[in-house]
């Protein structure tokens, strides 16, 4: 099991136990390890499914006015 030094908060199920802790603990501390793939774009992100559906920005088609 693992416990979060911050707020207390508990995570033992056995799947992805690590994975989940450690993108609880960037929500305490701020860091973004992901960063998006298009260089001009700079944004950076604590979950990596945030960044992947950010990511889609780049490559959608404006929608017509």
């Amino acid at each position: 099991k693992y416990e979060c030094t911050y707020c207390g908060k508990g995570f033992n199920r056995p799947s992805s136990l690590k994975a989940c802790f450690d993108i609880h603990i960037n929500s305490h501390t701020g860091e973004k390890p992901f960063v998006c793939p298009v260089e001009s774009c700079g944004r950076s992100f604590s979950v990596l499914s945030n960044m992947r559906r950010h990511a889609r920005v780049h490559t959608q088609t404006p929608l017509r006015q």
